[in-house]
Order: structure tokens, then sequence, then C-alpha cells
């Protein structure tokens, strides 16, 4: 019998995001998630890390940017993660996808009720591909909301390569060059501080050998949040795909074209893909 599971927290009462990886590193197992919701009610963006974050990705200061609402709510997404039911190995999780929707822009200091779910989970060729919906409600009307799919890979014996990604390239208009961005280790650990993403596969080189990189990694949602930068006009609905990692230090190409943004590594293969409307 499958038993929905709902926790139910205070935002005062979250634990800190590196005591939650900590708890994380000892996860271990490959089955799917259960059913399991974190509720927290009256969750507040406090200004000061919003702030914090926007002059660290070049965003607009006093603004709210939509891929915040993702960073702001992580230590509830590692909550749900690390719950006692979850038989799932964490670290070395790939996020694969990201997107946001808003039916309303979101308030700083404004309370909201805001729910995160487990939508989906699978097993597939790949290895267990799962998916988490964060909603933002006032009065039980949802304002904005975003969904994250990751992968936990297979493990892969040494006699087995993973085949390189083959990127096909629609037929569209010309692609225009906005940015040339650095990435450097330094960046990594800056946006670790303001987001409190401390996953060690983007910190040194060292913590993120176990894992499979040969180096240190940008963080995809500090990729998310610099292409959120380059869109010019009000969006309600972005989407972003992470196509590769990003190896530290290297420099990445911003690059645009009507209701689309893409981020290239030095070989012109997509690093991150997004579509907004």
């Amino acid at each position: 019998m499958t038993i929905n599971t709902t926790i139910t927290r205070q935002q005062s009462q979250l634990p800190s995001s590196l005591s939650l990886l900590a708890k994380a590193s000892l996860k271990k197992g490959f089955k799917p998630l259960p059913p399991i919701t974190v509720a927290i009610d009256g969750f507040v963006f406090d200004s000061q890390s919003v702030n914090r974050y926007n002059a660290s990705c070049g965003l607009p200061h006093g603004a709210l940017p939509l891929p915040f609402l993702f960073v702001a709510t992580q230590p509830a997404q590692l909550l749900l993660l690390t719950h006692p039911d979850v038989s799932l190995k964490l670290l070395g999780m790939i996020h694969t996808h990201v997107s946001f929707h808003q039916h309303t822009p979101l308030e700083i200091a404004k309370p909201y009720d805001f729910r995160l779910n487990v939508v989906a989970c699978s097993q597939t060729d790949k290895g267990m591909e799962l998916e988490l919906e964060g909603r933002f409600s006032v009065d039980g009307r949802c304002q904005a909301s975003y969904r994250s799919r990751c992968l936990v890979r297979k493990p892969v014996s040494r006699r087995q390569s993973v085949p390189e990604r083959k990127d096909v390239e629609r037929e569209s208009q010309a692609w225009t060059k906005l940015d040339t961005l650095p990435l450097t280790p330094k960046m990594a650990r800056r946006y670790a501080a303001v987001s409190g993403d401390y996953n060690p596969i983007h910190l040194h080189w060292l913590t993120a050998k176990p894992f499979g990189f040969k180096a240190p990694i940008i963080h995809g949602m500090y990729s998310v949040a610099r292409l959120f930068a380059a869109i010019d006009s009000p969006v309600s609905d972005v989407e972003f795909t992470f196509r590769r990692p990003a190896f530290l230090p290297s420099t990445a190409h911003l690059e645009a074209r009507e209701g689309e943004l893409r981020l290239l590594n030095h070989e012109g293969k997509p690093l991150v893909e997004a579509q907004y409307r």
C-alpha cells in the first residue's frame, strides 16, 4: 500500500543546505521516490538574499527573478530527497532540465504557501529520472511554479562507455552572439555562497573527480541565471535544458535568437539551452 507523506515545516525550521548535503551523502539505493510533499506556509523571499544573488549573477537589484524561486527553495528540495523513505543515491545526481511558469509576478517579502511534490520518477535506460514541482500559492491559487528534472545515473562498467551526445541543429534563423562569459572556480565558490549549493562537484577537482568529472563544473543554475539575465522583456514561461557540463576554468559564449538563448563551450557545443515566451 502506498502512503502519501507530507513534511510540514515553518521556513525558519528548514535545516541548512550544508547539513542536508551531508545527510544526502549517506543516501544509498536505486529505488523510485515515494510520494512525498514538503509544505511551507508563509514562505517569504528575503530581500538581502535576493540582492546578493542578483549581484552575483548580473541581474537587476531589487528584482525577484524566476530562477531564484528554485534557488530559494533548495533546502526544501533536499529535505524531501533526504527523507527516511527515500532509497536513492543522491550525490552525483545530474540536473537535466528546469522550467518556470508564472501567472502573477511574485513579490519580495510577501508570504506564499509553498508546496513541493514528486510528480514523476521512473527508471530509464540512463538511470533513475525524477521530477519535482514547486508551487507558490495565495489563498489556494497558484501564482508561480517550477519543475526540476534530474537523473541518477546507473553505474557504468569499465568496459562500457557513455556515448557522446549528438546535437541536432534545427533550421531556423541565425544565432547572434551576445557575450563571452569567463567561468572560474572562484566564481563557482562565490555562487555557492549566495545560493547555498555546496555540491562538491562544483568546488574543487578533488571533490569532483569521485563523481566522474575531470575538473569542477559550474553550477547549472548559475548558467540559468546568466541566460535569464540576457532576456530583455518580461516572460511568463521559460525552460532550460542542460546539455553538458562546463568545466572550470573555461569560457562560454552566449548566443540568442527570437525566443531562444544558449551557452556554448569553446568547441561550439551547447552547454545550456533556453526557450521563453
